[in-house]
């Protein structure tokens, strides 16, 4: 299926601003497709569910979390066509929370890969995944500050707590 047919269908499916990026690389300047699809919370899950109509299994990536002052905004990197020469295609899709109401459904449950992602997003910019079991520490201190996320631009460290935590982590390395 090539890019124009997805975005057809997702127009068919969803109220979205979409954007197709195409992009040569490599000596023999391949062409890649990105397309680019900014969605609705409430649309979410279901268009998750839609990728898995595109393909049977569709290739997870990584979520991606930028802070635009009022808002987080959620990038899930997604690529279909995976593995077929010339044929595989980036969905990156968005979605835009207001940071007074960081929730979204977790994908786990579809995509058991993105435990990870989920738990590095929920810790490092506080979104709650709705659905989500394991909401452990998986990268930040298991003694980090409740209600501080370290990729937010809202969030301030007084030098006391990061003495702490350096401390804290000296102590670790000497154990070692």
């Amino acid at each position: 299926m090539n890019s124009q047919d997805i975005i057809e269908k997702i127009k068919e499916r969803f109220e979205a601003d979409i954007k197709l990026q195409q992009k040569a690389h490599g000596v023999k300047k391949i062409k890649e497709e990105t397309i680019f699809v900014r969605i609705k919370r409430e649309d979410f899950r279901k268009f998750v569910e839609f990728l898995f109509d595109i393909e049977k299994y569709p290739h997870f990536s990584v979520i991606s979390a930028t802070d635009l002052g009022e808002e987080i905004e959620l990038l899930y990197h997604f690529s279909v066509g995976y593995g077929e020469f010339n044929g595989e295609k980036m969905i990156s899709l968005g979605v835009k929370l207001p940071k007074k109401d960081l929730k979204i459904e977790s994908i786990t449950d579809l995509i058991p890969g993105a435990l990870i992602s989920e738990r590095e997003i929920h810790e490092m910019v506080g979104v709650d995944f709705i659905g989500l079991k394991d909401t452990r520490h998986f990268f930040l201190p298991e003694n980090w500050p409740e209600g501080k996320y370290p990729w937010r631009r809202d969030e301030t460290f007084p030098k006391e707590m990061l003495n702490k935590l350096y401390e804290t982590w000296k102590e670790g390395e000497e154990n070692e």
